[in-house]
């Protein structure tokens, strides 16, 4: 019980009301007793965290640290939550906002199969961002995403994904898409993620059904399926994974409460085996602000023991006119992640590939 991980945490104030907010987070999330509960002297001082300076930050918030014997994690990522944010998650305004490991629990993830270096020798692309776009929309058959995979790749797209919302009904259906549009584009120097769902019995026969195919990789949405689910996927099989973050809004949306977002969309998607970590850009459809989608970029790429850095894809709110800013934002180590203005260019996927390449830098 001797190493220790830190959780940093937000919680209302004032000073005395968030010391008490700590103080029950310490207890609430190891031995789950009143304070007052006599605890056996052992099990205080070795098992219950321990809080750490309060310090006030914006809004009338305060800061805390809690640290936490790494034994109650057990290495693993469903242990890890329930350690910091199981029942605490319950308490309004609350908000999970940073994790430092010792490195004895690092050491049991196994992380990103290919993370920003594997995945640029992976598609021979080196020197500037990647480019990617999304198959859509649902409705569409598997002729018509077939031509618009084929269409992004003839113009020098780099990654064509499903949309998450393309999800079939059966096997035999999952099958003969993934098969349709991995033919158009297998022609072209461009790389293929079906998305892979399903029922959770079926995910590792379509994973590998999308490797046999010749395909490197899979579009997963870890909120749903499960981090563990991605993380034990991602140990099996030598795949490229793309995390979207359907579903994952419930954890940080609401800026009082939940888990900070680069510490959800980055630290927690290394842990769980992701190689790229997609989220909406600053300016698009969904409220994120430029910070945290740098924020989530720079956790990417800072050292988390051995675990590989992994590229951001932020997608969403992307055109043509502010690329510069994109380039300025996340460097060469990005996906652009470009959908509805990218495939609705008047000459088509093609040719708004081939702009938004134009406007990379080199």
């Amino acid at each position: 019980m001797s190493e220790r991980l830190i959780a940093v945490y937000e919680v209302p104030g004032p000073s005395a009301e968030a010391e008490k907010t700590a103080r029950a987070i310490a207890f609430e999330e190891t031995v789950e007793v009143p304070f007052e509960f006599p605890l056996p002297s052992r099990i205080r001082e070795e098992i219950v965290g321990r809080v750490g300076a309060l310090s006030p930050v914006a809004g009338g918030r305060f800061r805390v640290e809690i640290d936490f014997p790494a034994a109650l994690a057990g290495g693993r990522i469903g242990a890890l939550l329930n350690l910091v944010f199981g029942n605490a998650s319950i308490w309004p305004g609350v908000r999970l906002v940073d994790l430092r490991f010792p490195d004895s629990f690092l050491a049991s993830f196994s992380g990103p199969n290919f993370g920003v270096a594997g995945l640029r020798a992976l598609s021979g692309v080196h020197g500037r961002p990647l480019l990617a776009t999304a198959l859509k929309p649902m409705g569409s058959t598997e002729v018509e995403l077939a031509e618009s995979a084929a269409a992004f790749a003839r113009g020098g797209g780099d990654i064509v994904k499903d949309d998450q919302n393309i999800v079939d009904g059966s096997f035999s259906a999952f099958q003969s898409r993934v098969s349709r549009i991995a033919e158009a584009v297998s022609r072209h120097n461009c790389l293929y993620f079906p998305h892979l769902s399903g029922p959770q019995e079926e995910l590792e026969e379509r994973l590998r059904f999308v490797l046999g195919q010749g395909l490197k990789g899979v579009l997963i949405c870890p909120a749903i399926v499960g981090l563990d689910t991605m993380r034990s996927l991602a140990s099996k099989r030598k795949a490229v994974f793309m995390a979207h973050p359907a579903y994952s809004g419930a954890f940080y949306a609401e800026r009082s409460h939940g888990i900070e977002h680069s510490l959800y969309l980055a630290t927690f998607m290394r842990l769980a085996g992701a190689d790229i970590t997609v989220f909406p850009n600053a300016g698009g459809r969904f409220a994120f602000t430029s910070e945290e989608c740098r924020a989530i970029a720079e956790r990417g790429r800072t050292p988390l023991g051995g675990l590989a850095p992994i590229f951001p894809a932020p997608g969403g709110g992307m055109n043509l006119d502010n690329t510069g800013a994109m380039a300025k934002d996340f460097g060469t180590d990005a996906i652009w992640l470009v959908g509805g203005r990218l495939l609705m260019h008047p000459g088509g996927p093609e040719a708004g590939a081939r702009a938004f390449r134009d406007k990379m830098p080199a």
